[in-house]
């Protein structure tokens, strides 16, 4: 946090401070610039998704552009407005206490759509979604207290002494997004057949899984590694102020890798009809007449298991 200042006219550096805060800023606006771009290719690719689904996305990108405001009114109001005054560099702007509260929404909107996914492919296993869910409005609870009490501040030196429920809303989003990602590895993993491009397929959703936690797990966890390393700073912010563009960028890397799935799926739905013609083309000896009709079934069993997750990729929508 921003050091108080001992002396008229002395000056303290802003690396630690401003200057990380402004660093932060610019990597959350490239990746805003990403959301655009990636919610334009959503709604142009996948016009016939659910209206519920259009919703989602558009109240991530409304939340993101919140959020931008939030915090280019907080720099400008520290580097420009207030530029040539240094004692204002100790007390808050509401805007800087105010961005929490979109960056809070987008996670916990896009941690319960990954939740009902989980549930979904766990074949409605209550438990783990649950388990999920308290982790999510542990997350959220904390949040909203944060933003309540933090208001009633006015100095960073003062926002130190509720560093333990910053410390909380950090551990609890690493802990919710790290279990949704093992989830899904695991229950994806378990659906292998043992065929070599429905497990490649397979694979392929797991990629989507690992992504789905892993760059909102590192971003968290390096904001609350920041914050414990260095209560007395903001070295946290560029991290904390990227979380909520990582989410709604997981989302929709999430939403418009489902058309890539499906014509992987497509395509070897194409070979394996291929090769049930070619079976049915043998010689009429019973030997090789066995060998086909071998092939023939685990033909048909590859296309059911092809086709079931087809279904998952279509109907469930933002699942996959």
């Amino acid at each position: 946090m921003p050091a108080t200042i001992q002396q008229p006219g002395q000056h303290e550096p802003l690396d630690n401070t401003m200057g990380a805060m402004l660093l932060g800023i610019i990597v959350s606006a490239i990746l805003y610039g990403i959301t655009l771009v990636q919610a334009l290719y959503y709604y142009n690719r996948y016009r016939t998704d659910a209206w519920y689904m259009k919703s989602l996305v558009a109240a991530t990108i409304v939340l993101d552009t919140l959020h931008m405001g939030f915090v280019i009114h907080t720099i400008y109001f520290y580097l420009i407005t207030k530029y040539y005054d240094n004692e204002q560099l100790n007390f808050m702007i509401w805007s800087v206490l105010a961005e929490a509260i979109p960056t809070g929404v987008t996670g916990a909107l896009v941690q319960t759509f990954y939740t009902i996914r989980v549930w979904r492919l766990s074949k409605r296993n209550y438990v783990l979604a649950t388990l999920i869910m308290l982790f999510v409005l542990g997350q959220t609870g904390c949040g909203v207290a944060w933003v309540i009490i933090s208001l009633q501040l006015s100095t960073y030196e003062q926002l130190l002494g509720i560093s333990g429920l910053t410390l909380s809303i950090n551990a609890l989003s690493t802990a919710a997004d790290v279990i949704i990602a093992a989830s899904l590895c695991y229950l994806l993993a378990r659906s292998r057949t043992g065929f070599k491009h429905s497990d490649t397929m397979i694979n392929n959703l797991i990629l989507f899984g690992v992504n789905t936690g892993l760059s909102t797990s590192l971003c968290a966890t390096a904001s609350l590694i920041a914050l414990i390393a260095s209560r007395n700073t903001l070295l946290y912010a560029p991290f904390y102020f990227c979380i909520g563009r990582l989410y709604s960028n997981s989302l929709l890397a999430t939403l418009n890798g489902r058309h890539h799935i499906r014509a992987k799926v497509d395509d070897t739905d194409h070979m394996m009809i291929s090769l049930s013609e070619a079976s049915r083309e043998g010689t009429n000896s019973s030997s090789k007449n066995q060998r086909a009709q071998n092939i023939a079934i685990r033909i048909d069993t590859a296309q059911e298991f092809l086709t079931d997750n087809k279904v998952a990729i279509g109907e469930r929508s933002g699942e996959l």
